[in-house]
């Protein structure tokens, strides 16, 4: 009972530190890693969004968080009837790729809707949404917001104050599905390569003759899948830009994928990722029609002990735990030694496997970080991915490939095989498990801001998820890896057999070791000896053939089969997960404030001094001339006229003195209302006070404000 305390506990304290590991770059550290925004989301844009303009704008600016692809980026700006009243001339600034606008005519008073879409140069995701802005009329007046208004102008622009994906339509599903199809298949690829080079070689003839007979088998396995394997990452590669270009284009135009492939540094890296695996695959189909050896002419030396040689620690899952740890330091020998036994061929799949790791790095999120970052930001993620196809790679290879080669052999060995062969595994797949966590939120390059978004977004629900399955994964590879796989091998080493069942022990564990070596154990004391008739034997002696696996055993090694595939199973749902957080990551970025009755503003604030109150609304808070407008209530929140009312203005990051600026009242149409125009000098925070010469002359009403402007 106290065992199994220990196992839950321990069990328990992993699962938190992997869950404190998986949220590290959330909240306060998450600012101080070089991470990429959310796709190219809007960052500010000229006139602001629900702006209200005395005078019409002559362009419209927008500015983005990513560098933009001049060919697919687009802005319009259109009327309540949809009618487009731009000038037709929408570009990115050739000076600030992440800079979009559209000069304007002389636009009348009215409401209108900016629409735009844009695709990032760094990881080829298209977002798209809307914003409006208002021109007053002559007489100050604000025209009303139309009932309804525009949903989108052109494909990829969403409706007003809709952000980039969140939400799934045809083209996203698509692209979702085409990435996660691309992660499976390259995952799955990679982790074999990685399998038979470190875990089980093919080439080490050294080690015990079970586990090389499952190896090869295997290797022959793989060999035949890895093309179809490889043929997937390339078609769903394929998948990927069809479905950008719907989303682009609601078609598949061959404009629109031309710009997708060659205007942009995605295109380029997607290139890269399509080159590498059609290389990989030329390599696979030339293995598997033997015109390049799979073999290395040398065996290297890796034997593997045999089960009884440590039995009194095998039952101990604390001992076969601190056993597995121990392996950690050893890693490093385990690639350098695996990399020598590799045949030519293999070395060859091996550094092809890193390529396309790299590829798939260049053309992820992490692409997208400004340059001073940019090494560190795609080190992670590289990282992230080495890991991630080293154990979810493994689980796919032990599901798909290992297991399915172990068929052709007898009960007994296929389950010494899993005994002795599943450790190998483990301190590879503990290693990669610690950093997976560490480095998972990097994988995306998205960094959540609070707790909340977990809740309140598609893409923090979403990576809820991938944590939950992730944890999931964990416990149960702790669960068959240092429960289920020591109690197997117990059984396999103790347990009597037709050969021991008159309690000789050692006879049976003799057997163990002949199933292995091919050999026929010397007589014993036993019924065969005494004359009753043998049991059947495997071709050259040995374990008795047929179903000649204990009871015990025989459950164990098909419960461990069985949780490997709920491993592998989850395994593909994480994966479809990551594919969801790149279309989700649009829906991190905030929704532009409902436009509404108003004033309104680029900056409105409200102070009460003596019972009256005193707003502010300034616009359209940048560099060079502004408009200030102050409206003067008293107590009982009637309008107070005749006033004077001062603007002084004051740099609060360098001094340059205090600018005093007289504004006027509006008129009867707008009692109460005083406006009047200055100019900030320069971008930055500035400090205003706004003083109000009552009617009477007898007090003036001093109120502060700050605020912070752009050029």
């Amino acid at each position: 009972m106290r065992g199994r305390g220990l196992r839950i506990g321990l069990a328990l304290a992993v699962g938190v530190a992997l869950a404190f590991l998986s949220l590290l770059p959330v909240g306060p550290l998450g600012r101080t890693l070089p991470v990429a925004s959310a796709h190219a989301l809007l960052v500010r844009s000229d006139p602001k969004a629900n702006a209200i303009l005395q005078a019409p704008p002559a362009a419209v600016h927008a500015w983005f968080s990513e560098d933009l692809n001049p060919l697919t980026s687009k802005i319009v700006v259109v009327d309540p009837a949809n009618r487009e009243v731009d000038r037709g001339d929408s570009h990115v600034d050739s000076d600030n790729s992440k800079e979009m606008e559209v000069s304007l005519p002389l636009l009348p008073a009215g409401t209108y809707i900016v629409v735009w879409r844009a695709q990032s140069a760094d990881d080829g995701h298209v977002t798209g949404s809307s914003f409006i802005f208002r021109v007053a009329r002559a007489d100050g007046s604000v025209p009303p917001i139309p009932a309804v208004l525009p949903t989108g102008h052109f494909a990829g622009g969403a409706g007003i104050g809709t952000p980039g994906g969140s939400t799934l339509d045809g083209p996203t599903v698509f692209q979702a599905i085409s990435t996660w199809l691309a992660l499976l298949f390259m995952t799955f690829w990679v982790g074999g390569v990685f399998w038979e080079t470190w875990i089980l070689n093919p080439n080490d003839g050294g080690r015990d003759p079970d586990l090389l007979a499952a190896a090869r088998r295997s290797s022959a396995r793989f060999a035949r899948l890895a093309p179809y394997a490889l043929g997937g990452v390339l078609l769903a590669d394929i998948g990927i830009i069809v479905g950008q270009a719907l989303e682009l284009s609601g078609g598949i135009s061959p404009t629109v994928l031309s710009a997708i492939l060659f205007g942009s540094r995605f295109g380029a890296f997607w290139w890269l990722r399509e080159g590498v695996a059609l290389a990989a695959l030329i390599l696979a189909l030339a293995v598997t029609r033997g015109l390049l050896p799979n073999r290395a002419g040398t065996p290297a030396s890796g034997a593997v002990a045999d089960l009884d040689d440590d039995m009194d620690s095998i039952p101990d899952w604390r001992r076969e735990l601190v056993k597995t740890l121990r392996g950690v330091p050893r890693l490093p020998a385990r690639v350098v030694a695996g990399v020598r036994a590799q045949s030519g061929a293999g070395r060859l799949a091996c550094a092809l496997a890193g390529l396309l790791l790299i590829a798939f790095a260049l053309s992820g999120h992490a692409a997208a970080v400004p340059a001073n970052t940019f090494i560190y930001a795609i080190a992670v993620d590289l990282l992230h991915l080495f890991f991630e196809a080293t154990w979810i790679g493994g689980l796919f290879y032990i599901s798909l490939v290992f297991i399915p080669a172990l068929g052709g052999l007898t009960s007994f060995k296929r389950a010494r095989v899993l005994a002795l062969g599943l450790p190998e595994f483990s301190a590879f797949a503990i290693v990669s498990a610690v950093l997976l966590a560490a480095t998972g939120s990097l994988n995306t390059t998205i960094r959540l801001t609070s707790i909340s978004q977990f809740l309140t977004t598609l893409y923090g629900k979403t990576l809820a998820v991938k944590i939950e399955l992730f944890l999931v994964i964990v416990a149960i590879s702790f669960y068959h890896a240092f429960f289920l796989r020591p109690r197997l091998a117990r059984a396999l080493v103790t347990e009597p057999d037709e050969q021991a069942a008159s309690g000789d022990a050692a006879q049976a564990r003799s057997l163990v070791r002949a199933g292995s070596a091919g050999t026929t154990p010397p007589p014993a004391n036993t019924a065969e000896t005494a004359g009753d008739p043998p049991a059947p034997r495997a071709p050259g002696g040995g374990k008795p053939r047929g179903d000649d696996l204990p009871p015990t055993a025989r459950t164990l090694e098909e419960r461990i089969r069985d949780w490997l595939r709920r491993e592998a199973l989850l395994a593909g749902a994480v994966l479809l997960c990551v594919a969801l957080l790149g279309i989700f990551a649009g829906s991190l970025a905030p929704s532009a404030p409902a436009a509404g009755p108003g004033t309104g503003g680029a900056f409105t604030d409200t102070a009460q001094v003596s019972g009256y109150t005193i707003t502010l609304d300034v616009t359209p808070l940048k560099f060079g001339a502004n408009t200030f407008n102050v409206t003067v209530k008293d107590a009982s929140g009637k309008p107070v006229s005749d006033a004077g009312v001062i603007v002084e203005t004051t740099m609060l990051d360098m001094d340059m003195g205090t600018q005093s600026t007289q504004i006027a009242a509006v008129g009867p149409s707008s009692p109460g209302v005083y406006s009047g125009q200055t100019d900030l000098a320069m971008a930055g925070h500035w400090g205003i006070v706004v003083k109000v010469v009552l009617p009477d002359g007898k007090q003036t009403l001093e109120a502060p404000f700050k605020f912070s402007i752009t050029y």
